[in-house]
């Protein structure tokens, strides 16, 4: 597995030299942008390799040259993993991070009822107990199979008999409660696991964002975890096609539980054509209902 960190911030056309030397001076090899014509202004957006020879110790000395020299301080960071052809084999689990690259993929919650605790006091974290079916306007899921909503996946009736169909286990259904116009309406159910996996290895990635604040004493906020590794053996037992995760997940203001899938769900989802095999962020074949599986790490 190989972590990248890409950076984009607007230049101007004169300094771009500079900025390019300032970054190989540090150790990172980044080429020309593209410059278009009528334009002084062009992004740049190098992406290099995290490893033993390039640490964060290198990035932060790199936007302290850049902000020093060239007044450079909105430099925006984002991180991206790949993994190798082996690795998406071993793996028994995968992570589900997206189900389309398209924001359609996510429907608001209409009125679901929680009950709502303070995690940390320190970064105003969340913790919510789910109280009543989902509510949501089912009309927005169109053709979709599966979205997300506040940190719950929603299957479409579609997409439950397929799971049926292929004998996938380790869950449980509830159908969702429609808030909205009655055409477009249809069937929809949050997908609950009924196990939670073993915790993860303490070799898993943990990173954070050079350009902003060090992450919360509690752990959680500022920190963007890596993939999720587990010990052979810890999988040994493990039985079904639908699991939580040990670990807490946010997504700014609340907690969830994560949601892994196994290799069996990933396949069936790729033979019935909902999705093609798509591998990263980056795959050129990454389409707008294509969903990205993540494999999780075997030691």
């Amino acid at each position: 597995m190989k972590v990248e960190l890409e950076n984009l911030f607007s230049i101007d056309e004169s300094s771009q030299d500079q900025v390019i030397n300032v970054y190989n001076r540090h150790g990172i090899a980044v080429g020309a942008p593209e410059i278009k014509k009528r334009n002084l202004k062009t992004k740049f957006n190098p992406i290099f390799t995290l490893n033993e020879e390039i640490t964060y110790e290198h990035v932060t000395a790199l936007y302290e040259s850049l902000e020093r020299e060239l007044g450079i301080v909105s430099i925006g960071e984002r991180f991206y993993f790949e993994f190798s052809e082996q690795e998406y084999k071993q793996a028994p689990l995968f992570t589900l991070n997206s189900t389309g690259n398209s924001p359609e993929m996510f429907v608001e919650d209409k009125g679901t009822l929680f009950s709502l605790s303070t995690h940390c006091k320190s970064c105003g974290l969340m913790a919510k107990e789910q109280l009543s079916p989902i509510v949501i306007d089912t009309s927005q899921m169109k053709d979709r199979h599966l979205v997300h909503v506040s940190g719950y996946w929603v299957a479409s009736q579609n997409l439950v008999s397929i799971m049926k169909q292929e004998n996938l286990g380790g869950y449980e259904l509830l159908e969702v409660i429609h808030q909205g116009p009655e055409e477009g309406k249809q069937l929809a159910y949050q997908i609950i696991p009924t196990q939670i996996l073993p915790s993860c290895s303490s070799d898993r990635i943990k990173l954070y964002f050079a350009t902003e604040q060090p992450p919360c004493s509690c752990g959680l906020n500022g920190v963007i975890n890596g993939p999720d590794i587990y010990h052979r053996k810890d999988l040994s037992n493990v039985q079904g096609d639908v699991f939580y995760a040990a670990e807490w997940s946010h997504d700014g203001r609340y907690l969830y539980r994560k949601t892994l899938f196994s290799k069996r769900f990933r396949e069936a989802i790729i033979r019935h054509n909902i999705s093609r095999d798509v591998r990263g962020e980056k795959d050129s074949n990454f389409g707008p209902k294509d969903w990205l599986f993540d494999p999780v790490l075997i030691q």
